[in-house]
């Protein structure tokens, strides 16, 4: 290994992470479209992301993705917490907006950290 191959093996990392991250977006903005802005359970749709990316995804990075999708500038995703009785157990619901659609479509400017 030559000096010069640590700085270009972290940048191509960082890349393939970022590019990896915007498909994922877009692979969940998808899945939610594909259920007509239907509330939908978040184990359902951990479930089909994972069969349209091919490989597992963590609760966390999934939470991670759609606090990005549903965030106040993007405005991409609704999310419901559901609280089921006393046990505290709780089920999320995630649906996507209009806005969303709109950028799948075509319809305003792409997003940078989406990819469809």
């Amino acid at each position: 290994m030559t000096k010069d191959e640590g700085p270009r093996t972290n940048a191509v990392e960082r890349l393939s992470r970022e590019i990896r991250d915007e498909i994922v977006r877009g692979v969940i903005l998808s899945v939610l479209i594909k259920h007509r802005l239907d509330w939908v359970t978040f184990s359902t749709l951990r479930i089909q992301v994972q069969r349209g990316q091919g490989y597992p995804m963590d609760d966390g990075e999934l939470k991670f993705h759609l606090a990005y999708l549903g965030d106040s500038a993007r405005g991409y995703i609704e999310n419901k917490p559901l609280r089921a009785g006393r046990a505290a157990a709780e089920c999320s619901f995630v649906r996507a907006t209009a806005k969303a659609v709109d950028l799948h479509d075509g319809r305003i400017p792409a997003d940078p950290g989406v990819a469809f």
